[in-house]
């Protein structure tokens, strides 16, 4: 991962990504987190945000998912859908990297991101039920770079989702599980990327 280290992700970054690759059940995830981050990257480029907010959201972006390390590998690595016990044990992994991140304060901004990626627009995410503009902009971006990801690469239990598919979430749920904005102009980039395939 040495080509995502540029200026402004120090050392701990660094670490923190290196620990996620050397995991043998996160090889498969690197091109996904990857993705996601060329994704935010993207987005962040239509937005007038501060640089060092723009840096933060993006460090945060290739760690978001460090608090699964907390996860068993038979969860991480199980063909099928997860049942009620293991979506919990899951659901619990941003509050483990928020335990993690605590250790590091050069990365204090971005583990407030990731702690919230899981919280709705609406106030019906978790953990903390934020609600609009109380959710911090970084982790807005996080929910739906995975989400997009999520949607339109393979999965265990299914095929990726055409764009149309993934076109038509952003729009339903934005407003309810996305912040509106961000969804609208992630939609715009995915229309994009559709218009190119097709030529």
């Amino acid at each position: 991962m040495k080509r995502f280290a540029k200026p402004g992700q120090n050392e701990a970054l660094l670490a923190l990504i290196g620990a996620l690759d050397s995991r043998a059940a996160y090889h498969r995830d690197h091109v996904s987190r990857s993705n996601q981050h060329a994704f935010v990257v993207k987005l962040l480029k239509r937005f007038n945000i501060e640089p060092e907010v723009k840096q933060q959201i993006c460090n945060a972006t290739l760690i978001h998912d460090i608090g699964m390390i907390s996860v068993p590998d038979y969860i991480l690595l199980k063909p099928g859908r997860l049942n009620l016990d293991e979506r919990k044990v899951v659901e619990h992994a941003p509050q483990m990297a928020g335990n993690i991140l605590a250790m590091v304060p050069s990365l204090a901004a971005e583990r407030e991101m990731i702690i919230h990626q899981n919280e709705w627009w609406d106030g019906n995410g978790y953990p903390g039920k934020l609600k609009g503009r109380e959710i911090p902009i970084g982790s807005r971006f996080i929910a739906i770079a995975q989400a997009v990801d999520a949607m339109t690469c393979d999965r265990a239990y299914r095929r990726a989702r055409p764009i149309s598919y993934c076109l038509q979430e952003l729009r339903l749920n934005a407003g309810v599980q996305f912040d509106p904005t961000i969804a609208q102009v992630a939609a715009t980039l995915l229309c994009n990327r559709e218009d190119s395939a097709d030529n």
